[in-house]
């Protein structure tokens, strides 16, 4: 019924004007790594709230129905956890279910820093420059502009003295909401029933198709969303995979949904 929008960047820290040597520099010299550190720490807490003044503003939360049919949802906590992320905890928002910080919640991530000296052996540089590459995945009804001023005021209030710090957008992404009780929305609920001889579950994804937040805008009208991936599709790893029997089975829903919709 729903995807996260996102705001994609390159964080950029820079000190001196080229590496330095930090037994010579060391305690006086500014190291942008570990302002990038600090940095990333001031915009989002150990707890997973974002510290960016004016982020929550917009955020539409979900409605009681849509909990309550959330709540009714099977899961598996030490399954999801151990099994699908291969993780020892699940961390984020304490006080917010799983589901809704994973589907209706605003999120900081980092996804990569760069700087200094990483190659086999010791070199003990100070760097001149570090990279982090972050985004943040936005719910309805926020703005990808105005989020993007949000995060680089924040950035400029956590910057530690002695270094710069520019936040470069990469590529942004509106996020899109679908009223559930829409008519194509029980139509291709119907559809996806008949071909997988099982109710289907109306929920949200976590994840971002930026062209959809382009079609709400221009066209008006909303988009229809169907899943066919399971859990262990591994998306974005090396290992990812699509399901053959999903795959046929997708397209035979997709087709019958058509066909609903002509009669």
């Amino acid at each position: 019924m729903g995807l996260r929008g996102m705001v994609y960047g390159e964080l950029f820290v820079e000190g001196a004007s080229h590496d330095l040597h930090s037994g010579v520099y060391g305690g006086a010299a500014p190291n942008p790594i570990q302002a990038i550190a600090e940095i990333l720490c001031a915009l989002k807490d150990r707890e997973g709230h974002l510290k960016i003044p004016g982020f929550y503003d917009r955020v539409v939360p979900p409605s009681e129905k849509e909990r309550a049919a959330w709540a009714t949802l099977p899961f598996d906590e030490k399954e999801y956890t151990e099994k699908e992320m291969g993780a020892r905890e699940l961390v984020g928002e304490p006080e917010i279910p799983l589901f809704e910080r994973t589907w209706a919640r605003p999120t900081l991530e980092v996804h990569g820093i760069r700087g200094g000296f990483t190659g086999e052996g010791a070199k003990t540089v100070i760097p001149a420059r570090a990279v982090a590459k972050i985004s943040t995945r936005l719910v309805a009804d926020q703005r990808p502009d105005e989020s993007i001023e949000q995060l680089r005021a924040a950035i400029q209030a956590a910057c530690p003295r002695g270094v710069t710090a520019e936040f470069k957008v990469l590529h942004t992404g509106a996020p899109s909401l679908t009223n559930p009780d829409n008519p194509f929305i029980h139509a291709a609920a119907a559809a996806m029933k008949e071909i997988f001889g099982k109710d289907t579950v109306y929920i949200r994804s976590g994840g971002s198709i930026p062209i959809v937040g382009v079609f709400d805008k221009y066209l008006g009208i909303p988009s229809v969303m169907m899943g066919f991936g399971l859990p262990d599709d591994n998306l974005h790893a090396p290992n990812e995979k699509f399901h053959l029997p999903n795959f046929y089975r997708g397209i035979e829903a997709v087709a019958r949904y058509l066909e609903i919709l002509g009669q």
